[in-house]
């Protein structure tokens, strides 16, 4: 007999746990599943789906963080503390729409990370469909940007 832990368990192993305070009051909701009337019939299903996608975005922006932390400091850095969360307004949605013209940000936040108090935009943002999800990180400080141009240039020389 399988238990419900064992069927609930993460595949992929991962030991980094969403804190509360991330993506809180963000409707992440899939279209396909939205529009589905036997959506409604499985209100515990839905949930999950939402907790694990939530999860994996969450999962997505911590490694991204981390690899630009990397940069800045020039070393690996595998234990990146996030020490303050704070939801934050999109203040150019029209540029956002420029710069992505397949996606909408529907949660942002600033995060706060390491005993150096770096901080670091975190859009969510959906594809145009609907259904798909993804995440940009941005640093906001000019270390944080030296080191974003880093990594982008370092990604594109080497692929």
């Amino acid at each position: 007999v399988i238990s419900e832990e064992t069927l609930m368990a993460d595949p992929r192993g991962s030991d980094a746990e969403r804190p509360p305070t991330v993506l809180q009051g963000a409707d992440l909701t899939p279209e396909m599943l939205r529009s589905n009337m036997r959506a409604s019939m499985f209100p515990k299903v839905t949930k999950n789906l939402e907790m694990e996608l939530k999860q994996t975005l969450y999962e997505t922006a911590l490694n991204r963080v981390k690899y630009l932390e990397a940069h800045r400091l020039s070393e690996p850095g595998s234990q990146t503390k996030i020490t303050q969360v704070q939801e934050v307004k999109i203040e150019n949605p029209r540029l956002w729409r420029i710069l992505n013209p397949r996606s909408q940000i529907v949660h942002a936040e600033r995060w706060t990370v390491g005993d150096d108090k770096m901080d670091y935009r975190v859009h969510y943002m959906k594809h145009y469909t609907g259904d798909a999800f993804t995440v940009g990180v941005l640093p906001t400080s000019i270390s944080g940007g030296i080191a974003y141009m880093r990594a982008k240039a370092r990604d594109w020389l080497l692929g």
